[in-house]
């Protein structure tokens, strides 16, 4: 029989998803600001800002984001994001053309590359998993 230790654990442990930030809980304000001469901009209605939570940055990076409604600009997505919406609804609409709806409990991935709206038009909740290897390339998105 192996003896329990109170000491910490050590290695490389799960990080756990806590319900409360799922929830909306505990979140940290955001600013618009650290997206300015990035591939976002607000568009003429703007956003009422956001809070969210990063559980984890390594090959992934996994956050909640919560928004009031608003409207961005995505000017080229520099890295591959999935979605799983929490709360509200999200419109996009790709300047390739064509408006696509997903609600509460739909999931989604947004391919690096995209470009077009990103509408938001009642509260709105979201994990994500984004791909970190952007920040490998250069890119910075902090």
């Amino acid at each position: 029989m192996s003896k329990e230790s109170s000491a910490e654990p050590q290695g490389i442990l799960p990080v756990a998803i806590e319900q409360g930030f799922i929830d909306g809980k505990g979140l940290t304000k955001g600013d618009m600001e650290e997206f300015e001469g990035g591939e976002i901009s607000q568009d003429e209605d703007g956003s009422a800002g956001f809070a969210s939570h990063n559980f984890h940055t390594g090959k992934i990076m996994v956050s909640i984001y919560e928004a009031e409604p608003g409207k961005v600009h995505i000017d080229g997505s520099v890295y591959d994001e999935f979605v799983q919406i929490l709360e509200g609804r999200l419109i996009l609409t790709p300047d390739s053309g064509g408006e696509f709806e997903f609600k509460t409990g739909e999931s989604l991935v947004v391919p690096k590359g995209y470009k077009g709206g990103w509408y938001m038009p009642e509260k709105y909740r979201e994990l994500i998993v984004i791909d970190t290897a952007y920040l490998e390339e250069g890119g910075d998105n902090s």
